[in-house]
């Protein structure tokens, strides 16, 4: 049986989307460079932790001998001057780098900035007039959609894969590993993605740029990353403005509530929004009402239900503006205002406490404390006993209890009755402590199991 005549046939649509797919490549490949690095000796050596790359390079000019080690990686055009997106660790100490464009002509390239928490840099070209990519929205794309990618994965020049976008807002990658607060909100591929695509892009379906392709999952195949477009577009547009990336501050760790099922079943109630785990010292937030274990549920009156919703949020705003927490605490809806700080440079160094001392005998009581009163601030735990209901919580020796579920504590005989009386009123829920740990708020859930 015959299709009608307005129906187009499989090969047609086959044709069509063959057409597409070249048509792509065609418009986005000469905007798409190929890095050529040497490497500092002291990258292989493993010497340079903590140099700035733009060091690096300043001290190769005045000569080193030994043999230079060289890598690839991709980047891409973004403005017809000569201003290329990169990936960070494809030209981080780096001696020279050298740009190869699609046309056959050989530019060296230097670092103009970085952002070591997204993992992307800005290499400049002296040029001008070249051929250079827009940006798509990737707050709009929608998974399903075809994405194309451009790179020099294995040494193989302009290599064009294709697949689907998978998934949006993927976190908690690299972040529980790394010293380094780094800001995860990647989009998710099955386009082919190997070793020496980082840096290249990431295209939507006109060829423009959805992001750029970062992060390859080796335990998995057809699982690649990519930073998105929009953030992206922050970081270089502050990069050209300031030379550095400011990120407001508001001075706390987070995680998503659901994430640690112990703690949604002490909260109860709520059910979204994003938990303080804890309040850095001297930070913003320290100096206002904000607590440990409060649920934060908007900010400027913004539904806030995950915690990278909450880093998108904060991303649109500058350090130095206040903005208007509003917070869920213990079945009460709080509003806490707070003055964003920028972001430091670098996280401050914390000083590891023992867990100990241990007393080995038996406890006192199942609960395992040894408290001592600390005047106007609370109890301060002196040792923790083995086998314990405290030793299978993540107190800490040297903690300051101040409060127990929402209750002043001023010495040890009113800690131990509040502690009992929580755990006796709330089961297996447990009792939720406000401790004080080296100038930093956090909180412990106490089971009773």
């Amino acid at each position: 049986m015959a299709l009608p005549a307005d129906i187009p046939s499989s090969a047609d649509v086959l044709r069509a989307l063959e057409r597409a797919r070249m048509d792509v490549f065609q418009r986005a490949a000469p905007a798409v460079v190929i890095l050529e690095v040497e490497l500092l000796q002291e990258a292989i050596d493993g010497d340079s932790d903590g140099v700035d790359p733009g060091a690096l390079q300043k001290r190769s000019a005045r000569g080193d001998s030994r043999p230079p080690v060289r890598s690839e990686g991709s980047g891409f055009i973004v403005k017809p001057n000569g201003l290329i997106a990169t990936n960070l660790h494809v030209v981080a100490q780096s001696r020279r780098i050298t740009v190869r464009l699609r046309d056959g002509r050989r530019l060296e390239g230097r670092i103009l900035g970085t952002d070591e928490r997204t993992d992307v840099a800005i290499v400049k070209v002296e040029a001008n007039e070249l051929p250079f990519l827009e940006f798509s929205n990737s707050n709009a794309a929608s998974v399903g959609q075809f994405v194309y990618a451009i790179g020099v994965p294995f040494g193989q020049e302009w290599s064009f894969t294709s697949g689907m976008l998978s998934g949006k807002g993927r976190s908690r990658l690299l972040g529980p590993t790394s010293a380094l607060p780094l800001y995860e909100d990647y989009l998710q591929t099955d386009a082919v993605i190997n070793p020496g695509h980082s840096g290249g892009p990431l295209l939507d379906g006109e060829g423009r740029v959805l992001g750029m392709n970062t992060l390859i999952a080796r335990a998995e195949r057809g699982l690649a990353f990519a930073v998105p477009s929009n953030l992206l577009q922050q970081t270089i547009n502050q990069i050209l403005e300031f030379g550095k990336v400011s990120r407001p501050w508001l001075g706390i760790r987070v995680e998503t509530l659901g994430e640690t099922p112990s703690l949604q079943e002490k909260l109860g109630a709520v059910q979204s929004g994003v938990v303080v785990l804890s309040i850095e010292a001297d930070g913003p937030a320290f100096r206002t009402d904000l607590r440990p274990a409060d649920v934060i549920q908007s900010l400027d009156g913004q539904t806030v239900g995950t915690a990278l919703d909450l880093q998108r949020e904060l991303f649109e705003r500058k350090a130095g503006s206040f903005v208007r927490i509003g917070v869920w605490r213990q079945g009460a809806n709080k509003s806490v205002s707070i003055q964003l700080a920028e972001l430091p440079g670098a996280p401050q160094p914390v000083i590891e406490t023992e867990r100990g001392p241990r007393n080995p005998g038996a406890a006192q009581d199942r609960f395992g404390l040894s408290l001592h009163e600390i005047k106007a601030r609370g109890v301060r735990v002196e040792a923790i006993s083995e086998g314990s209901l405290a030793s299978r919580s993540d107190l800490e020796v040297q903690d300051v209890i101040t409060e127990v579920d929402n209750r002043s504590v001023r010495n040890v005989a009113e800690c131990m009755q509040a502690i009992r009386a929580s755990v006796t009123r709330g089961g297996s829920s447990g009792a939720l402590l406000q401790v004080e740990r080296q100038g930093r708020r956090t909180f412990v859930l106490l089971r009773n199991n």
